[in-house]
């Protein structure tokens, strides 16, 4: 026994005309909004009748699909268009902190061998408190930096086995 879901027919009308929207799509530069542009030209020419078929012509879920159309219903084609992603970018590292990274590691007689070595020096002399992922990633895509730590030989090493893997 089959069950055959029916696909939502669109019953939104474009308020823009092609010219208007083919424009639009050519001078917009992200692929988000030239989904969502090319989603309403669709609907204009009568290509698709039904939100799957649009959906399955981007590459996009039909959930996205009907979101776009619920949001232009809403909003008008300004507001769908309109890209409100990248979340909070606020920046976490001042210019001065900035300045003393860049100082400290283009020293060359400097003894920093870590980042959190580096971390607690700008807590020491800034009184800032950089998340040390921050600090990493800032040193890192910046300066290129990469500092290292040699790590302690073994504790528990027995210098009498070490004698037999050295050469006389």
């Amino acid at each position: 026994m089959f069950i055959f879901c029916h696909a939502k027919k669109i019953t939104l009308s474009i308020a823009e005309d092609l010219e208007f929207l083919h424009r639009e799509h050519s001078k917009s530069s992200s692929s988000l909004s030239k989904d969502r542009i090319k989603a309403l030209i669709y609907i204009k020419e009568g290509k698709y009748a039904f939100q799957s078929d649009i959906a399955h012509k981007l590459g996009r879920t039909e959930k996205t699909v009907r979101g776009w159309l619920q949001k232009y219903s809403q909003v008008g084609f300004s507001g769908l268009t309109a890209i409100k992603s990248g979340g909070n970018n606020t920046k976490v590292l001042s210019d001065t902190t900035k300045d003393f990274i860049a100082e400290k590691l283009l020293d060359p007689t400097t003894t920093i061998t870590s980042y959190v070595e580096l971390k607690l020096l700008i807590a020491q002399e800034l009184g800032e408190t950089v998340p040390y992922f921050t600090l990493y990633a800032h040193c890192r895509r910046i300066h290129k930096s990469k500092l290292k730590v040699a790590r302690k030989s073994h504790y528990k090493k027995d210098p009498k086995a070490e004698e037999l893997f050295k050469k006389p």
